[in-house]
């Protein structure tokens, strides 16, 4: 358990997670990092396993704590229903000999090896077992490893749903530097959301009169900040540049698990990326990577934050807004540099994510503020305008 005395309104903060590993060779401090486990149930899917499963497999067998194991066939896109049933129903080994006066054995612990939709699975699977859960990370892809909310896919929609915290979250070096470049792009565009994200929080606090804690904010900036300086490292996979992104992934993470919800983590610009990612769900299309629909979300918010800082006479918001623009600048010079592919390029798909955010979900942004205003619709059509000519710009540049 982590937990530390803070001078906002909750008063103290903690956080289920009883301990970290990132390092070179991480994996093979697995028997000592989960000594009190002794059945150990590991899931991961085929990409995962050849990554980093086959070791941690072969490591827990040799140490006495292996249980089972399960590697997701399908191609998994998002956490759905049936992953879910598989991971429930595959705790046993399904031919093992039943004893009708007992329940099934179940492991003591779910160890997830994977990124982003294993490790909400397991969160999840853990949540519905009762049973602990921790993570070996195969791509630093995402700022999700600690968060306890889980997205998934059910009812013909998408919905943030309670999951677990991992008691234990391992990052190996030499595995996760060798991740997809996409990946890890996707995971620095997750962390750019930071930005929008607590600007949004900081307007709920003065406009809605929202709960806000400063420290943790200036936290999560500061992991934003270090993982956007050490972004333009990710190509030459450099094991220290993928060290300071995972550890900031840890700090946004354990935001969310300080404060409850994951107001740290995520503000308008992941409710789009959400409602992006839904309409290609629905559209029968495999959804992009969930970081980069935020990176390119938080470039949309931000384009809508720079325009009310034009036009609002409101001397409090504009000073608001100012603390922010810096970091904004720094976003978009990043994916110019970095080349940063942009995932919804329609002007029409990009207002229809805007406008379906906001009944998306009840959580004072930008959004909320310029409906209030009767600026909503104007602010979402020229803000699409603005980005799908800047995206065609940079295309055009490509060329």
């Amino acid at each position: 358990m982590i937990r530390f005395a803070c001078n906002c309104a909750m008063g103290e903060h903690r956080a289920p997670l009883e301990g970290y590993e990132i390092s070179s060779g991480a994996i093979q401090k697995l028997p000592e990092i989960l000594k009190d486990y002794h059945r150990v149930y590991m899931v991961a899917d085929r990409n995962t396993y050849r990554a980093a499963g086959e070791q941690v497999e072969q490591i827990l067998k040799e140490n006495g704590m292996f249980h089972q194991s399960l590697v997701l066939d399908d191609e998994v896109v998002l956490p759905n229903a049936q992953t879910l049933g598989k991971i429930i129903l595959y705790a046993n080994d399904l031919g093992a000999k039943s004893d009708i006066f007992q329940y099934s054995p179940l492991p003591d612990l779910i160890l997830a090896v994977g990124s982003g939709t294993i490790n909400d699975s397991c969160r999840l699977a853990s949540y519905r077992m009762g049973l602990p859960y921790a993570v070996v990370g195969t791509a630093p892809s995402m700022d999700g490893y600690a968060s306890a909310g889980t997205p998934f896919l059910h009812d013909g929609t998408k919905s943030t749903i309670q999951g677990t915290t991992p008691k234990y979250i391992i990052g190996d070096l030499d595995i996760l530097k060798e991740a997809p470049y996409d990946m890890m792009l996707a995971g620095i565009g997750d962390m750019f959301g930071k930005y929008t994200g607590m600007l949004d929080w900081e307007l709920a606090r003065d406009y809605s009169g929202e709960y806000f804690c400063e420290k943790i904010k200036a936290d999560v900036i500061e992991a934003t900040n270090k993982c956007l300086e050490n972004g333009y490292k990710l190509r030459d996979r450099d094991p220290e540049c993928v060290k300071n992104v995972m550890e900031g992934f840890l700090v946004t993470g354990l935001g969310m698990a300080f404060t409850g919800n994951s107001r740290p983590a995520s503000g308008s610009e992941h409710i789009v990326a959400h409602a992006w990612e839904l309409a290609d769900v629905e559209a029968g299309k495999p959804p992009h990577l969930h970081g980069l629909e935020v990176c390119e979300a938080t470039r949309l918010i931000a384009i809508m934050y720079k325009m009310l800082l034009q036009e609002t006479e409101d001397a409090h918001l504009k000073e608001l807004i100012e603390k922010y623009i810096p970091y904004f600048d720094a976003v978009e010079e990043f994916c110019v540099k970095m080349q940063v592919p942009p995932t919804v390029t329609d002007r029409e798909e990009l207002v229809k994510g805007i406008k379906r955010a906001l009944i998306m979900r009840d959580r004072y942004t930008i959004l909320f503020y310029l409906r209030d205003q009767g600026k909503f619709e104007e602010y979402a059509e020229r803000a699409a305008d603005r980005l799908a000519m800047l995206l065609s710009t940079r295309r055009n540049d490509h060329d």
